[in-house]
């Protein structure tokens, strides 16, 4: 059985999911806040993020056992790695805030699934819904008259969510 997170997780999550359907629906007036002097900011912002999760996992890689480093620590430095990748693979510095939004998403999701789900299955199921907010999201966008649909950005929403829970789940202390 997993270990209960906080009662709050689900409701956290969902708030969440609900920030991004707001951002979704005012993402062209968020634009100017990427652009320009403001863009730096923003970059600073975004990167500090990234910075403080890389951070946070490497916390987590020296509290882990000497035996676990090894593999537990790889799989989630590898995570980190794509998720540079992935960032590196974003045209426009706004569409970099996807790994950002959906990075938390999927950790909120990964400890909300933690209530119902444990293993692999939690795993499985916290990347899904995740992979389903972000094609939900961007399916309301070719709906909205000033949005586009952007298969890239499906992938991107799912990816950051997928590699920001299996950091998170290889860094999490196993219940023996």
């Amino acid at each position: 059985m997993p270990a209960r997170s906080r009662a709050w997780d689900p409701a956290l999550c969902l708030v969440w999911v609900g920030l991004i359907f707001v951002g979704m629906y005012y993402g062209r007036a968020l634009g100017p806040w990427f652009q320009g002097a403001r863009g730096t900011w923003a970059m600073l912002l975004l990167a500090l993020a990234g910075v403080g999760f890389a951070a946070w996992v490497g916390w987590r890689i020296r509290s882990l056992a000497p035996a676990q480093r090894a593999g537990r620590g790889l799989g989630a430095v590898l995570c980190l790695i794509g998720l540079g990748l992935l960032a590196w693979w974003q045209p426009l510095l706004i569409e970099r805030t996807h790994l950002l939004l959906y990075g938390v998403l999927g950790i909120l999701a990964w400890r909300a699934a933690g209530h119902w789900k444990g293993g692999a299955a939690r795993l499985i199921w916290a990347g899904a819904c995740c992979a389903l907010v972000g094609l939900a999201d961007e399916v309301a966008q070719y709906f909205h008259p000033q949005r586009v649909f952007d298969l890239r950005d499906v992938l991107t929403n799912a990816l950051s969510a997928w590699l920001a829970i299996a950091a998170l789940s290889l860094l999490s202390p196993r219940e023996e």
